[in-house]
């Protein structure tokens, strides 16, 4: 009852209750032993000050105004009491513990962690009708956690809520360790590496080339001059103190206009023609013959960055062939020359009155001089000087023989 006007705030006949409080009281327990009074959905009238009475009928009635009771209503709940320790290295065990304070242990608050993990709740009775409330959480950290808000979340009953956090600091090796560059460059510019990775602390940097040579501290690693003949395999390696970790091997691409190989060639064979135009570039160069004023059908085969253009083709009477090549950083072409060769092998046969004078035209090319040995032991003179005694040419696979009859 209270104590102001003795209005019924409980009684076991609801009708004697006063509308105010009705469906909102109800008595805890056996009433022979346990008089608790449950309030629900408290307001800021429901101060009191409040007291017991007893009526058990065919006995006398008591009433208990000197043990009064007043209740402090707030507005809000009081602060989340919360700890985590907030720095941690990866892997290790984190504690975290939320705690409040309420008043009705038939409804205790609901915890919800932002974090999943093993719970345990435990309750505790203090004084004044007062209880604590704890929620433990216990999780590994992983480097995902890092800077990352862990938060309590305490709802009471009848709705009102709260909520508090705190951001862990995970301390892990370098993770996601990577050279980022542009892997196309053109010789003789300059190349920009950088590394970068996942660490806390923030890591250090180093570079090394693939034979695990040092090349240079700190984050960035420039190549002044970039050389497709000097230019190696880098990686990088971030360094803190939880550990190291090194990036895969990376390698820039050289971009360069066409080098015609010295090597590149002609030769003859029989009256024909075969020229090799070796080009050495990147990207592959298109590559093309030239002979007389006529460009030329031509096979072309390529095999990394080095470009084979052949051609094939009838001696004719040219002295020179143009190999060109290009490709979308410049072009470059190389003369192959043709020197026909004038000098005549001569073979004077005496029989008799007759010489015939066999001459046999060779056709060599720059580069390789081809000289081929024939065996001629099938051609006998003298049956052609008998037989025949005007000129006449006779035919010998792709040799011609020009033979003449003397008196």
């Amino acid at each position: 009852m209270t104590t102001e006007g003795d209005r019924v705030i409980y009684h076991s006949a609801e009708s004697k209750i006063v509308k105010q409080y009705q469906s909102r009281t109800k008595l805890l327990g056996d009433a022979s032993k346990n008089c608790s009074l449950m309030i629900e959905n408290l307001q800021q009238n429901d101060r009191g000050p409040f007291y017991f009475r007893i009526e058990i009928e065919g006995y006398n009635r008591a009433s208990y105004r000197n043990n009064k009771v007043s209740i402090s209503v707030m507005d809000e709940p009081n602060p989340t009491d919360f700890f985590v320790q907030e720095e941690v290295k990866e892997g290790e065990n984190v504690s975290a513990s939320c705690s409040v304070f309420h008043s009705c242990p038939t409804y205790p608050p609901d915890f919800h962690w932002s974090h999943s993990g093993e719970h345990h709740l435990q309750t505790q009775k203090l004084q004044n009708g007062q209880w604590k409330a704890t929620s433990t959480l216990t999780f590994h950290s992983n480097r995902t956690d890092h800077n990352r808000p862990l938060q309590c979340r305490v709802t009471y009953h009848g709705g009102k809520h709260q909520e508090t956090s705190k951001t862990l600091k995970v301390k892990y090796a370098p993770v996601n360790v990577k050279v980022e560059y542009q892997s196309d460059v053109n010789e003789g510019e300059t190349a920009h590496l950088k590394c970068s990775s996942d660490a806390n602390p923030v890591s250090s940097y180093e570079w090394h080339s693939e034979t695990g040579a040092l090349l240079n501290k700190g984050q960035t690693y420039t190549i002044l001059i970039v050389s497709r003949h000097s230019v190696e395999a880098v990686y990088c390696t971030a360094v803190n103190e939880e550990g190291q970790v090194r990036s895969s091997t990376v390698k820039l691409n050289v971009l360069y206009a066409p080098d015609i190989r010295t090597s590149s060639k002609c030769s003859s064979d029989w009256g024909v023609l075969k020229c090799e135009c070796i080009v050495e570039s990147r990207p592959p160069s298109m590559v093309h013959f030239v002979l007389g004023d006529r460009l030329q059908n031509s096979s072309v085969e390529t095999n990394g960055s080095v470009t084979t253009g052949t051609l094939q083709t009838d001696f004719g009477s040219f002295k020179f062939v143009h190999c060109l090549a290009n490709n979308t950083l410049g072009n470059e072409n190389l003369t192959l020359s043709l020197l026909v060769n004038d000098n005549m092998q001569k073979i004077f046969i005496v029989s008799g009155t007759v010489v015939i004078l066999l001459i046999i035209l060779i056709a060599t090319g720059v580069g390789v001089v081809n000289k081929r040995k024939e065996n001629y032991e099938d051609v006998h003179s003298n049956d052609i000087c008998s037989n025949d005694h005007v000129y006449g040419n006779v035919r010998v696979g792709k040799a011609y023989y020009i033979s003449s009859v003397c008196a």
